[in-house]
């Protein structure tokens, strides 16, 4: 139970500080004191985000999640098996081609290494955000396959909406900072979130 308070308080101390770091940087666009905020949230998404999940893995671990809570635990086991599995393979090909292309071209490293150059090949020529979409991915496809309906909807409820604020209120902006009309100019061009094989699919039907 303690893991499971951890992160519910982790996600709202995420939230705070990227709020607040965003209004920051909005006031002052120097980007010797931009660095600091930056840092402050990296280091919250690491310890209140990610390091919750972590040691909920060992202990109670993912299965007894639900156990814990008096919850039932996701129905139809090998169907949702199976999708776990294909949301997580999915997840780890954009999470490792993304990290991939960040540090050959982007001369980056996730929230270590700020990216030097706007990466607009491969996976980020789909969209813009490709690790974030993999991340999601994958603790979707964790929950699925742990069958655990707190992790599930925890994430796909709580965890993913607060990233996505971070990266649309914060990230974004700060990335503009850095690296200017560049990124500017790729933003206006490449979807969010949604690859654009989806997107040209959706605006195709409509037009039907």
């Amino acid at each position: 139970m303690e893991t499971i308070i951890f992160q519910v308080i982790g996600v709202f101390v995420f939230v705070i500080t990227t709020f607040m770091s965003g209004k920051l940087i909005r006031r002052n666009t120097n980007m010797d004191f931009v660095q600091k905020p930056i840092r402050v949230v990296h280091f919250c998404y690491w310890f209140f985000l990610v390091l919750p999940a972590w040691i909920e893995f060992v202990y109670p671990g993912y299965t007894r999640l639900d156990e814990v809570l008096n919850l039932e635990t996701l129905p139809g086991k090998i169907p949702v098996l199976v999708l776990g599995i294909i949301l997580f393979l999915i997840g780890m090909y954009y999470g490792l081609a993304s990290s991939q292309l960040l540090a050959k071209i982007g001369r980056g490293a996730m929230a270590f290494k700020f990216s030097k150059n706007v990466v607009v090949s491969g996976v980020y020529d789909q969209l813009r955000n490709p690790m974030a979409l993999g991340y999601y991915l994958m603790i979707l496809g964790v929950g699925l396959m742990a069958h655990s309906t707190y992790f599930f909807f925890l994430n796909l409820f709580i965890i993913i909406p607060s990233h996505i604020f971070y990266i649309k209120y914060f990230e974004e902006f700060e990335v503009e900072l850095r690296l200017g009309k560049s990124y500017i100019e790729y933003k206006q061009q490449t979807p969010f979130l949604i690859p654009k094989v989806f997107v040209k699919l959706t605006n195709r039907n409509k037009t039907l």
